[in-house]
């Protein structure tokens, strides 16, 4: 369907151009002929000239609504995939709740499991809505962060530990290698809340994306007059011409229907949004000859290091 729009709306220019091109041959030739006569030639520069500005609105409005046509692509996908990934969670609650009230001389531990399953999947379910208003509010302008100076090494010290068993329950090693500055007492500017989002959706898309019995490294360290924080997985890595989509909203890395193709395409997005209004930035990195992709968000230090 995008498809067949997409070569509607080409076709509907070349038309336009076409047309418009001719118009220019008439206009041409009318003047060349006239100018003989007493014609001015003045009137060849200014039809021209308002012709040119012709074709490059022509080109301007196909391009808008070839950049419209994409976005509204993507909104579709978004919903799929956010359709999809509601579903699951709903039959696993559904399912569970029906196994129960059909059960009710159900042993302790048994209602224990099926009831802490169906919690497990309400916090999915919730996660799923935090994201998508998180992701809508970023988009609008709408979120602002109350920047404080924030102690990197006492933060990290909680979150790490935390992220570290939640990782390993994944099958993936989390290895942290922190800086003896950073130790030292360096701090950023920044909100510790949207400071978890961000290290959350780093790490869970290096750990998505990593083999069981893999591991996703996070160097923290100081640079120049930032602090970089760096998050790197041994995963199928990130093609060159991808590199600068992925922090696009709704983007997911990989083919549809591919099995590391999971969540809404939202994760990154939301990075790329808080570390914006931190002040700071993220890059992506990959390289060719070895697995993997490296994450880079590097925020502004807070004054001088005590």
């Amino acid at each position: 369907m995008h498809t067949r729009r997409a070569s509607q709306l080409v076709t509907v220019y070349v038309l336009a151009l076409a047309a418009t091109l001719g118009l220019l041959v008439v206009w041409v030739a009318y003047v060349v002929r006239t100018a003989g006569e007493g014609g001015d030639w003045r009137l060849l520069a200014v039809g021209s000239v308002l012709l040119v500005f012709l074709v490059l609105a022509l080109t301007y409005q196909l391009a808008e609504a070839l950049a419209a046509r994409r976005y509204a692509l993507k909104q579709e996908e978004f919903l799929s995939h956010v359709t999809h990934e509601m579903k699951s969670p709903l039959a696993a609650i559904k399912l569970h709740a029906q196994t129960l009230a059909q059960q009710e001389d159900a042993e302790p531990e048994v209602r224990r499991r099926f009831l802490a399953t169906i919690e497990r999947q309400a916090d999915r379910m919730a996660a799923l809505v935090d994201a998508v208003l998180e992701s809508s509010r970023l988009q609008a302008g709408r979120r602002r962060l109350d920047l404080v100076p924030v102690d990197l090494a006492a933060f990290l010290a909680g979150y790490l530990e935390e992220a570290r068993r939640q990782v390993e329950a994944r099958g993936v090693a989390l290895v942290a290698e922190v800086a003896a500055e950073v130790e030292g007492g360096a701090r950023v500017f920044a909100s510790e809340e949207a400071l978890r989002q961000v290290m959350d959706n780093l790490i869970d898309n290096a750990v998505r994306f990593s083999a069981r019995g893999g591991e996703v490294r996070v160097r923290v360290a100081v640079r120049g007059e930032r602090v970089g924080i760096e998050v790197e997985d041994d995963g199928i890595g990130i093609p060159k011409g991808e590199l600068s989509k992925i922090f696009d909203r709704f983007y997911q890395l990989g083919r549809e229907g591919a099995p590391l193709r999971q969540g809404a395409g939202l994760g990154l997005s939301i990075v790329s949004g808080l570390v914006r209004e931190m002040r700071g930035t993220v890059r992506a990195f990959s390289q060719e000859e070895r697995p993997g992709a490296r994450l880079l968000v590097e925020l502004p230090l807070a004054g001088e290091r005590p």
